[in-house]
C-alpha cells in the first residue's frame, strides 16, 4: 500500500516529463547530487531548498542490498538507485524511475513504482552471469572468470510475470 509519496529516481528527473516541484515528492540527497549539468540542474539547484529531501537508514539500505544481490541486479545499481528503492521501502513511496534495475529489485521486495515514461514493466528478470571468454555460466556476478580470466556480463536466466500491481 502505498503513502500517496513519490521518491523520484535520477532517470525520472532527467526526462524532463516529471515536474519536480510538488508536495509528495521525496528525493535521496544522491539523486539532486548525480544532476549537475545543463538546464535540469540549474532548476533543481533553484528549487533544492523547497525540495523534501530525505535520508535512507541503514537497516533499510541493507535489506535492499540483501535482495539485490539475490537478485542479480546489485552490481547494475548505484549508491543513489540503492538510497531510492530503500527509501521508498522507508516511507511506503512509489518510485518513479526508468531503469529496469530498480523495477525489479522493487519488484521483489514489494514496492510500487511507475516509470517516468508511463509504460508498464511486463516481465522479471532473473540474471546468470556468463563469461565473455570460455562462455562459462555462474549464478553471482564476479568480475572475471576463474577459468580464463576473461570479464563477466550478465545475462537472462529467466522471465516471469510482473507482480506489480501499480499501474506505470
Amino acid at each position: 500500500m502505498s503513502s500517496g509519496l513519490y521518491v523520484l529516481d535520477t532517470s525520472a528527473i532527467l526526462s524532463g516529463r516529471i515536474n519536480t516541484n510538488q508536495e509528495n515528492f521525496i528525493f535521496p540527497s544522491s539523486v539532486l547530487d548525480e544532476i549537475s549539468l545543463g538546464k535540469t540542474a540549474r532548476n533543481i539547484e533553484w528549487l533544492r531548498e523547497d525540495l523534501d529531501i530525505r535520508e535512507p537508514k541503514g537497516k533499510s539500505l541493507e535489506d535492499v542490498s540483501r535482495v539485490a544481490r539475490e537478485s542479480g541486479d546489485f552490481n547494475k545499481l548505484s549508491k543513489t538507485d540503492l538510497d531510492v528503492i530503500a527509501l521508498a521501502m522507508e516511507y511506503e513511496a512509489t518510485i518513479i524511475t526508468d531503469d529496469f534495475a530498480i523495477e525489479n529489485v522493487a519488484s521483489k521486495l514489494g514496492i510500487p513504482y511507475v516509470g517516468a515514461d508511463l509504460k508498464e514493466i511486463r516481465r522479471i528478470i532473473k540474471w546468470n552471469f556468463r563469461c565473455t571468454g570460455c562462455g562459462r555460466r555462474f549464478s553471482k556476478f564476479i568480475k572475471d572468470c576463474p577459468v580464463c580470466g576473461h570479464s563477466i556480463r550478465r545475462t537472462v536466466k529467466s522471465y516471469n510475470e510482473s507482480g506489480n500491481e501499480s499501474r506505470r
